[in-house]
This record gives C-alpha cells, structure tokens and sequence, in this order.
C-alpha cells in the first residue's frame, strides 16, 4: 500500500488551530482496500482498527506504539467473516465493544474486542433490515444505544443495547420515524451530556444541526436547518472532534483536498470556520483517532 498522510490538530488555548504532518504510515502489508476504521482506547492505549475487503478481515494496530515510535503499529489481522461498510466502537458493561453493519446485509454485527490478546470476537448479530447508510452507537446518560438512517427510504430507528439475562448483548427497537430522504454525511458530537449531530441533504440542499431529546424513547428536533452552502454539498467527509475542553469541532474535506475546519457556536446554531488547509487528494477515508491532547487525521 502506498504511504498515507498523516496530520496531528491541535487546538492551541486561544482557539486557534495547528496542523502539524506527521511522517508517513503504512496501513497493512497486502495492500488491502479499507472500507471502514474506528478508534477505541483500553487501558490508556489507543487501538485503530481497520475494516478491509477481498478477504473481509480487521487490521488491528496501535495508533502509536510507544517502544518502535511508530504510528499504526500493526498488531493483527484478524478475519470479519462479513463485508464491512460501517465500523464503531463503544464501551458497554465497561468493556470495548464493536459494531458493524454493510447495507446489503440485514444486521448489525456486534464484537468484542480483547485489547490484551488483540482478538475481535464476534458475540451476536441483531437484525436491522438492507439499506441502512447511517449507524452510529451513541450514550445517553447510563443507556447505550444505536441509531441507523436510510437515505433512500428516510427510516430511522433508534435501538437500545441491553444485557439480557442469557446472553452478552441485545438491542431493542425504542423509537422509529420517517424523515426526509437525501440525509447523508451525518457527524455526531456531544455538547455536555447532550447528543447532537450535523448532516446534509443532497435531495433537498438542506444542512441541519440536531438534538436528539431527553429521553431514549424520543427522536431529535433540529437546532438549525437552512439551505445548504454549495460547498457543503461537495464534500467527500464530515467528522466531528473535540479539544482538551471537551468543546466539539468538525473538519470537511473535498475530493479535491481541500479541508476546513470549524467550531461549533455554543447554541449549536452554527459554527465558525477556524482554519482551511490543502491536503492529499482523492482521499477515500479519513480515519480520526481523539486523542486527550489532539486529534489525529490519517487520509488513506
């Protein structure tokens, strides 16, 4: 595989923002197709893991590997047995959990991850329904729950993950509803305790900031929706971190290379941009690893 761009954000106290490139990574040996990443830290050791096609299988790697000073240290491979489109990690009972879903399938697969022995186990599969273009794990106070969108249909259902008493894990259907088509690009973010998320619709040339309400068995209200700006319409990704406050930011990025990035106003009724920067073109994923003091952005 061709070495990829790796840049470190920091944001400085007076709310500026750096860019630093770090030295160029390798992701895997194989030259593999990466259709999906998340990020999870166990035991203050962050763990990027990465979902490949043909075969199907996780590259596991420590995000930085302290002994070798290498980035993306690779761990593992370690076989998916199922296509992967979307890839998240959560932490349930007070253990790392993955969650996996690809929109020709009708389930949402779900792993634990064994950072000590570098093992995804697969524990059970929930059935969710083809087409889903959208699932995210979210928290909500002491409950854990996933939300999946179709763009095409416009269902939306939220799903609550419980312990039952026989087995590891379920999830439950608590709220279900039709929205409007075309939603896609959505970047969740937390603002305190609360859940919010941003999205475009290509359909309707709209760009919404969302609340989901106080409940778990509630849906989301927008905080803004307004005509998308063309450029909002052209992106390729839109990602959401956080500084050392906890305050949430969210990059773009073009096919072209182009990247802004923006900090949420404190009503989640807009945003400033704070920095535009060029960058590796043709990017087909942006994986981003939060960090305590930073954020890491490797374009593969």
């Amino acid at each position: 595989m061709d070495t990829n761009t790796l840049i470190e954000v920091t944001v400085l106290p007076n709310n500026t923002l750096q860019l630093e490139t770090l030295p160029n990574v390798q992701i895997g040996t194989d030259c593999p197709t990466i259709t999906a990443s998340t990020s999870v830290e166990v035991n203050s050791t962050s763990f990027s893991i990465f979902a490949q096609q043909e075969p199907d299988a996780f590259i596991v790697c420590k995000t930085y590997d302290v002994e070798t000073e290498r980035y993306f240290k690779q761990e593992a491979v370690i076989s998916a047995k199922v296509p992967v489109a979307n890839l998240h990690s959560f932490y349930f009972g007070g253990q790392p959990w993955l969650l996996s879903y690809h929109p020709d399938t009708e389930y949402v697969q779900f792993y634990q991850f064994d950072a000590e022995k570098v093992t995804i186990t697969p524990i059970t599969a929930i059935r969710l329904g083809k087409g889903f273009t959208t699932v995210q794990p979210l928290y909500y106070r002491n409950d854990v729950f996933f939300v999946a969108y179709n763009k095409d249909t416009g269902d939306v259902v939220k799903m609550q993950i419980v312990a039952p008493a026989h087995s590891a894990l379920y999830a439950q259907t608590v709220w279900s509803a039709t929205w409007a088509q075309g939603w896609t690009r959505f970047a969740f973010f937390r603002l305190g305790s609360e859940n919010f998320f941003i999205k475009t619709n290509e359909k309707y040339h709209k760009v919404n900031i969302d609340h989901f309400m106080d409940s778990i068995a509630l849906g989301s209200h927008p905080v803004l929706n307004e005509p998308a700006p063309e450029e909002m319409l052209s992106l390729s990704d839109v990602q959401t971190f956080y500084d050392v406050s906890q305050n949430p930011y969210f990059f773009t990025y073009q096919s072209n290379g182009a990247m802004t990035f923006n900090r949420f106003d404190g009503d989640c009724e807009g945003w400033q941009l704070a920095l535009s920067s060029q960058q590796t073109a043709n990017t087909t994923l942006c994986h981003t690893v939060q960090l305590k003091e930073c954020t890491l952005i490797l374009m593969l």
